[in-house]
């Protein structure tokens, strides 16, 4: 369960998020990449509307994701080493 005072990253369009670092901030909550790391900016893949559909690294945290599609969370997966 998640803590309601915790907002959810993809309820924040990428344009609001410009100065925002997932990093550090823990009133946000960040996808994990493949090593259990916060994303420190997961709107980037989302953001790859029209670009060919494919995976590529995030440039923020190196997970391997979508273009065009929100991050992964390798969480999720059962796939981060956290």
């Amino acid at each position: 369960m998640t803590d309601p005072c915790v907002r959810q990253w993809q309820d924040i369009a990428p344009a609001d998020a410009v100065d925002t670092d997932l990093e550090f901030d823990m009133t946000i909550t960040a996808p994990l990449n493949e090593g259990g790391e916060r994303c420190p900016w997961p709107w980037e893949p989302q953001q790859l509307v029209g670009a060919p559909l494919g995976q590529y690294h995030c440039g923020y945290c190196g997970a391997m994701v979508i273009a065009g599609v929100p991050h992964i969370d390798y969480r999720e997966l059962g796939r981060a080493s956290a």
